[in-house]
This record gives C-alpha cells, sequence and structure tokens, in this order.
C-alpha cells in the first residue's frame, strides 16, 4: 500500500523515474556519479577559486545526464564530495590519491568516456583555466585514458 501511495505521490508532483535513469537502489551506479561530482569538485578547487560559473556547469552536468534526481541529487552531494575534495587537498599527493581513487570506483565506460571532458568544462567554465586547472585536467585525461 506504502508503494502505491508512494507512486501516487510521486506521479502527482511528476518525480517519476525517467526512462533510463537508474534506481534509488543501485548503490554501485550512485557510487559512480558520487565520484564523478568528486572530480568535478576538485576541478573546480584546482585554482583555488571556486565560481558560481563553475558550480552552475556541474549543476547543468547532473541534469543532462538524468543524475539529478529522486534517485540521485547532486545537489544534496556537493557536500560531502566537497568535504573530501578539501581533505584530498590538504594531504599530500591527496588530488593524485583522489583521481586515482575516483577511476577505480568509476567503471561504466560510458561515465568514463565523459569524464575529462566534464572536468575541462568545469575548469573554463570561469571563461579561464589556469595552470593549476590545466595540470589537474591532463592528470584526469592520464588517469581515464582521455
Amino acid at each position: 500500500m506504502l508503494e502505491r501511495f508512494k507512486a501516487g505521490y510521486e506521479h502527482f508532483l511528476g518525480l517519476e523515474p525517467l526512462p533510463g535513469v537508474d534506481s534509488p537502489t543501485d548503490p554501485a551506479t550512485d557510487d559512480q556519479h558520487r565520484a564523478v561530482l568528486e572530480l568535478l569538485i576538485a576541478t573546480m578547487y584546482a585554482d583555488g577559486l571556486v565560481s558560481e560559473s563553475e558550480l552552475g556547469e556541474i549543476e547543468v552536468f547532473g541534469i543532462e545526464h538524468g543524475w539529478d534526481n529522486t534517485a540521485f541529487s547532486f545537489s544534496q552531494g556537493l557536500g560531502p564530495a566537497t568535504a573530501r575534495v578539501r581533505d584530498a587537498r590538504e594531504a599530500p599527493d591527496g588530488m593524485d590519491a583522489l583521481i586515482a581513487d575516483v577511476s577505480s570506483r568509476i567503471t561504466d565506460p560510458a561515465i568514463r568516456a565523459t569524464v575529462a571532458e566534464a572536468c575541462r568544462l568545469v575548469a573554463a567554465a570561469d571563461d579561464t583555466t589556469d595552470e593549476a586547472e590545466a595540470s589537474f585536467v591532463s592528470k584526469v585525461d592520464a588517469a581515464f585514458g582521455a
């Protein structure tokens, strides 16, 4: 009965799962989405500056891929992902370790194929890609075989 109520409520609010969007009970896929979010945030922080345009680019990526919905929310994942990136930035070789960890967690070939380009878009979202961002994106390229 609860499932019927939930389905009716989601239909009324327009929150029905989209075709092709993973179910909320798929922890492996959700972890891949979290890993992508961590990488995009790490790209944003690579130059030490955070801009609204970079945050907007991250949000657009989540929406375009159907990842900002009831199954997985980029918006709700920002806090934990940002904390993870900040910890990595403070540790020696932490960003390299973060890239390696994220690369091992993203196993879907379709997602892997889009990650480096998404990082480039985030880095360029503020109309400038400085040396630190370019260096970070080149490490992402190497990790994902781009």
